[in-house]
């Protein structure tokens, strides 16, 4: 808001009458006016004095608790944004991670490179987040890749592949981030083993996952002029991850930061540094990665948060420059202090609003507002401690869309996000509140049901399910049948573990698929 100001000039002068002046009775009421206006102008000036130091006073202030004001709500910014990033690089990560557990498994129960490689193509994933993903046999050759170029590549160089060699254990390992051999294009891998039937080692499997593609859910908060977020491996002390992005030899460095000592205290907290990256000294929050060898940090400057406050407050200088009168100073005074709040009240509710979103976002799946992996994981980890302590069933489905690659090669990735969305709305519509339907992956589904009831009561709700789903789809136009192949696993009998569970239903889908599709499978009905 402008303020429109009048600045009034007032002179005065005296002029001593020419019969007045040499008579003796007026010149002491000549002085005393002279004296009066001496002090009445000195007495503006010591008001105009305390005036301008009370101004200014007053500015120190008003900056200084508007700083501390918006370093608390800078601070208070930091940890939600880095909390939901770590859990946005756990999930994505683990996505990567599902997919090449998918692959390991049809090579197991296939033993087939064809079967395999038929899998993967299958698969629906975003090529900007995961690069390719990789099958390297026994002797250290690509044997399964997107790009041509890459096949029977010797990779026994590479970090991943050693590391599996000489650790038969089933863990994943998250490479360094090094340019591919083909596409020159920086990637870091998230990887496991593959081990032949007497247990030596088979190969690999990994996913290529892009550091831009984290740098971009970086962007999306604002970090300030010299805001930095990064993603650290605590396993070799490097870079997986970081906006601005690191000149390239930079990615092989291990970082020297405080966050190191820290972490042994507290998987989440504070410390300040130079950046070991740019040099640039801020003050960091950090969080580390649930379930992974991985730290989060989100780093901000001083002169950043000073920036900020002069965007709010900076008209105050020129204000106290202009104003003199008394009046105007209280007024501007006052309104800054109603601005400066109101402005502090409108940046948190921004804040809060941007904390629901990016935990909406890590709670439900963006494109069908589905349950997101994590949150389904909880519900059914809470779903099989109930069960388990109360005697009770409860039964997993493994839904995957029959022949839903078609309809995005021929109609685009559009069309086929319209129909997932409204397939999810009619399952969702199909089941009670009690349960909960997840968008595992692509076109797979997975749905919670406690207490199924029966076998035949389970079996009558999951084909009234899918005749629900089978119905004609408009979708833009064009009128689809889109049909499911379902696998069913049931508490305690199939599985006793989360794990178990869906592995158990996995595989019944797999064996709807084999019989024709549109079928539905039990896992207790499965061959030993």
């Amino acid at each position: 808001m402008q303020h429109s100001k009048q600045l009034v000039d007032q002179s005065g002068g005296s002029e001593i009458p020419e019969g007045l002046a040499f008579h003796p009775q007026v010149v002491p009421v000549i002085g005393g006016s002279v004296l009066w206006l001496a002090v009445w102008r000195g007495a503006i000036w010591s008001m105009a004095t305390l005036v301008s130091l009370a101004i200014l006073g007053s500015g120190v202030y008003l900056t200084h608790t508007t700083s501390l004001a918006e370093m608390e709500a800078t601070q208070r910014e930091a940890r939600l944004a880095t909390d939901a990033l770590a859990k946005q690089a756990s999930q994505v990560i683990n996505d990567a991670d599902a997919l090449i557990h998918g692959m390991r498994w049809v090579y197991r129960r296939t033993g087939s490179l064809d079967e395999t490689e038929r899998y993967v193509n299958e698969l629906a994933f975003d090529p900007f987040v995961i690069g390719n993903l990789y099958f390297i046999g026994p002797q250290a050759t690509i044997q399964i890749a997107h790009s041509p170029q890459a096949l029977n590549r010797d990779v026994s160089d590479r970090e991943y592949v050693r590391f599996h060699m000489d650790h038969p254990a089933d863990v994943s390992f998250i490479s360094i981030v090094e340019a591919g051999r083909v596409t020159g294009d920086y990637y870091f891998r998230i990887s496991r083993r593959v081990d032949q039937p007497d247990g030596s080692f088979g190969g690999v499997v990994l996913a290529s996952l892009n550091p831009r593609a984290f740098a971009f859910y970086f962007s999306e908060l604002k970090l300030g002029v010299d805001g930095a977020v990064a993603l650290l491996s605590t396993y070799d002390r490097k870079l997986r991850a970081r906006i601005p992005e690191p000149r390239p030899e930079q990615w092989a460095q291990p970082i020297d930061s405080p966050i190191w000592s820290a972490l042994e205290q507290s998987p989440a907290g504070t410390y300040e540094t130079a950046s070991a990256v740019d040099g640039v000294r801020r003050l960091y929050t950090y969080r580390q990665v649930e379930g992974l060898p991985l730290v989060l940090t989100l780093g901000f400057t001083v002169a950043d948060v000073e920036r900020r406050v002069a965007a709010r407050i900076g008209w105050l200088w020129p204000v106290a420059a202009v104003v003199i009168l008394l009046v105007l100073i209280l007024a501007a005074l006052v309104d800054a202090l109603v601005r400066t709040h109101d402005r502090l009240a409108i940046a948190h509710s921004d804040l809060h609003d941007m904390y629901v979103q990016v935990r909406h976002f890590a709670l439900f799946d963006p494109l069908t507002g589905l349950p997101s992996r994590p949150l389904f994981m909880e519900r059914l980890k809470s779903c099989l401690l109930n069960a388990e302590r109360n005697g009770l069933s409860c039964a997993l489905l493994y839904l995957d869309l029959d022949d839903f690659k078609p309809i995005n090669d021929r109609d685009g990735h559009e069309a086929g996000d319209e129909v997932l969305k409204v397939a999810s709305q009619r399952m969702s519509g199909a089941l009670r509140e009690s349960d909960t339907v997840c968008r595992w992956g692509g076109d797979e589904f997975l749905i919670l049901l406690p207490q199924p009831g029966t076998v035949h009561e389970l079996l009558a709700l999951v084909e009234r399910l899918l005749a629900r789903l089978s119905a004609p789809m408009p979708v833009w136009g064009t009128s689809y049948r889109i049909t499911a192949s379902v696998g069913i696993a049931r508490f305690p009998d199939d599985g006793q573990t989360a794990k178990s569970l869906q592995s158990a239903a996995d595989m019944a889908m797999y064996e709807a698929k084999r019989l024709g599709k549109g079928c539905v499978v039990l896992a207790a009905d499965l061959p030993p």
